[in-house]
């Protein structure tokens, strides 16, 4: 032991003599709570036990002790508690720490080597790179694309992270782009080549990218930016002509660059509520002129004239009424039909309008012309006794490389209105509608013709077109080996023993099933059935539907349906539907997070049959596994809080400016922040899935026969005796039992 350090040997709990001979040494409160805590662990404090190291330092060295690593690699003063914390990690995690181990490497690219080693990744030979850069090689090499070349180039982080997302994307971004580009300028012109648009209409550094946002939008919009792309305007000015353009104004009379973006706004209000100038001299004014036994007023907004006789009719003739109208200025809408009335004496004294303006009425809206059913209807055909038949089920609609797709067709400009002094309104166009989205898909240099590159299916979901590949084969047999495909696969023939099929999007199945391996990352339809002897899985990130299923593994994170259901495991993250008359649940494991709906249930040989609704054990477990992570952030924030604190009282604020310690604290606390508010987030979605299964339900219409077992939330019923009808619901006592 040391000359000056103290190690208690005389049990694990210090009293308060031997905690105050601490603060007589010079120890913080903060260090001597880590002395005691090592202790209190059982650990050999001796690696840590020196005032020289700050508190969150030693905290380092303790955790190390108790996951009993080889601490003596970093419990040393050079390396402050960030680096500490990235190479303890590391060590837990069994990584070449030593590779990254060393003081003069920033925490922050610590990290960064720590989390590609973790994924097999050895970028030791780059450290000297920026963390950002790191972080981006890092998840550029995992996703299989080549940064290396734009890293050459001296791209930023921020850069090369919209450069990584469009390479994963499959998207070639290099002709577009430049180091001389900041990064979100780089995010507009990715986007807009995920939208297929021609982004050379924008590509060029005399924009920034907020100009660069409002000119794509307004290419989505399919208005004509061509009124606002110059570059003089600033970006809130583009934004309020796309804005009239987008509603169909003509912004000619406020398109200029005198008008700033305030301006602006106000004249396109206008012209949206049909408001024109009035600056039309004396015919404008709202005031009545009084002839010799008649007047005639014009509203403000200038649209509408009344005549109203004052006194006697004697004198009044058409000349005189025209003369008057003329005098005016009113020389458009006047109404001849009401001029007769009054010549014939068929109005009275009542006021009556004798010429009207007409609003300009905007032309017909931009619409899409499609080349393919929009809508198929993906039910199967119920049959006499309720059961389902997925035999003629249309379930998509195919399509060819080089196929038109949809043909846009522009709004139109509307008729031209007038006011009563002759002035014409401009006229307003339809709404555009915006550009398709999605993928499979060109659009031609006409911007209207959009057409497939792949032959595949084609789907339309609101103003999102896909065009998914679609691999189609006959009988699936174990010698043909594993399928994977990373679009849609059609299996027009039956799928035997042993076989595996792996699509990224759906799995449809004309034939029968057996003990097969079946993955979808959309759907799976099975039109006829499985019976898989107990082995296999068919499992599918959406739906999956079939006609029966026998001794099979069943795994749906959407809905599952069927007409007969035989010793299945089954599992289902929405609903779980067994229709029919003589639908049938019999044997086996069934559980459904939000419900259950059946028919029958068990069978009168008294076969155990397990139903199960409500929040999973995996739910449960992720819960606490949240929780957990929230109250570590929450100790790691009130340690960082309490070293802020210390710095703050120990340095004026001009000093802890240019303090890397300072700063490496603000930006963790910040960083742990932001973890925090995530963890939240996720905590907050589990808990209303928690409180969502609260009103999860067993709904078995026909007869439960003995041997049923049924759990709602972790409360058990089981069916005693056959009985029929029955509902099962949560309940604070029980499980609630009611007759449907």
């Amino acid at each position: 032991m040391r000359e000056g350090r103290f190690f208690w040997v005389r049990g694990p709990v210090m009293t308060r003599q031997e905690m105050q001979e601490y603060y007589d040494k010079g120890y913080t409160k903060d260090q001597v709570a880590e002395i005691k805590l090592g202790l209190e662990e059982g650990l050999d404090i001796e690696p840590y036990d020196d005032k020289g190291f700050f508190s969150l330092q030693m905290r380092e060295i303790r955790l190390g002790l108790m996951k009993e690593i080889p601490v003596n690699i970093y419990a040393r003063k050079d390396f402050d508690w960030f680096q500490m914390e990235q190479i303890r990690l590391g060590l837990e995690e069994g990584l070449n720490v030593r590779l990254y181990a060393y003081p003069r490497v920033p925490f922050d690219i610590m990290r960064q080597l720590r989390l590609a080693l973790a994924d097999g990744i050895n970028l030791s030979k780059y450290v000297s790179l920026p963390a950002g850069t790191l972080r981006e090689l890092r998840k550029a090499i995992k996703a299989g694309v080549d940064l290396a070349p734009y890293i050459e180039d001296r791209y930023d982080n921020e850069q090369l992270e919209q450069i990584r997302i469009s390479l994963e994307n499959g998207i070639n971004i290099k002709p577009y782009i430049s180091n001389e580009l900041r990064g979100s300028s780089i995010e507009q012109i990715r986007l807009g080549l995920e939208q297929g648009l021609n982004v050379r209409q924008y590509t060029g550094l005399h924009y920034e990218w907020r100009q660069m946002r409002e000119i794509r939008r307004g290419m989505e919009h399919q208005v004509n930016i061509e009124l606002y792309s110059n570059p003089f305007f600033d970006w809130q000015q583009m934004r309020e002509i796309r804005l009239g353009l987008e509603d169909g104004l003509d912004v000619s009379s406020y398109a200029n660059l005198m008008y700033p973006a305030t301006d602006m706004s106000v004249k396109r209000a206008y012209l949206a509520a049909g408001i024109v100038d009035t600056s039309f001299g004396v015919f404008g004014e709202n005031k009545a002129i009084s002839y010799n036994n008649f007047e005639i007023k014009i509203t403000p907004d200038q649209m509408t004239a009344y005549f109203q006789l004052t006194g006697k009719r004697v004198g009044i003739t058409r000349s005189v009424i025209r003369n008057a109208l003329e005098e005016r200025g009113i020389v458009r809408g006047i109404d001849e039909e009401v001029i007769n009335k009054i010549l014939t004496d068929q109005v009275g004294n009542q006021p009556q309008i004798i010429a009207q303006g007409c609003k300009s009425e905007p032309g017909p809206d931009g619409y899409y012309e499609f080349f393919f059913k929009t809508e198929i209807n993906r039910q199967p055909k119920v049959l006499e006794d309720g059961s389902l038949d997925y035999k003629d089920i249309e379930w998509f609609e195919q399509v060819k490389k080089g196929q038109k797709l949809a043909l846009y067709h522009p709004a139109e400009a509307g008729s031209v209105g007038f006011n009563i002094f002759g002035a014409e309104f401009p006229q307003v166009k339809g709404k555009e509608l915006g550009i398709l989205t999605g993928k499979g898909f060109y659009i031609e240099p006409d911007q209207r013709t959009y057409v497939s590159n792949v032959d595949g299916i084609v789907e339309l979901n609101g103003s999102k077109m896909e065009v998914s590949n679609l691999l189609t084969l006959g009988d699936i047999t174990a010698y043909m080996g594993d399928t994977r495909f990373d679009g849609n696969v059609h299996i027009a023939g039956s799928v035997s023993n042993g076989c595996t099929v792996i699509a990224k999007e759906d799995i449809i199945v004309d034939g029968f099933v057996e003990s097969a391996r079946l993955e979808a990352g959309g759907n799976v339809i099975l039109r006829k059935g499985v019976n898989a002897q107990g082995k296999g899985l068919i499992s599918a990130g959406g739906n999956i539907e079939g006609s029966f299923f026998e001794n099979a593994n069943i795994r749906a994170g959407g809905n599952i349906k069927t007409s007969y259901c035989l010793k299945c495991d089954v599992e289902s993250e929405g609903e779980i539907e067994v229709s029919g008359r003589h639908g049938s649940l019999i044997g086996g494991s069934t559980y459904a997070r939000v419900r259950i709906k059946v028919n029958e249930v068990g069978n009168d040989t008294g076969v155990r049959t397990y139903v199960k609704v409500g929040v999973s054990n995996e739910v449960i477990r992720k819960q606490i596994i949240i929780s957990n992570e929230i109250k570590k952030v929450d100790k790691e924030l009130a340690s960082l809080d309490t070293a802020y604190k210390d710095l703050a009282a120990l340095y004026p604020p001009e000093a802890r400016g240019d303090m890397d310690m300072f700063q490496k604290i603000d930006t963790v606390r910040n960083a742990k922040k932001e973890i925090k508010g995530k963890l939240m987030a996720e905590l907050a979605a589990v808990e209303k899935m928690i409180e969502e299964a609260k009103e999860a339900q067993i709904e078995m219409k026909g007869a439960v026969y003995e041997g049923v077992v049924a759990e709602i939330n972790g409360k058990k019923w089981a069916a005693s005796e056959r009985s029929v009808n029955v509902i099962l619901a949560d309940d604070d006592s029980g499980i609630k039992i009611m007759k449907g």
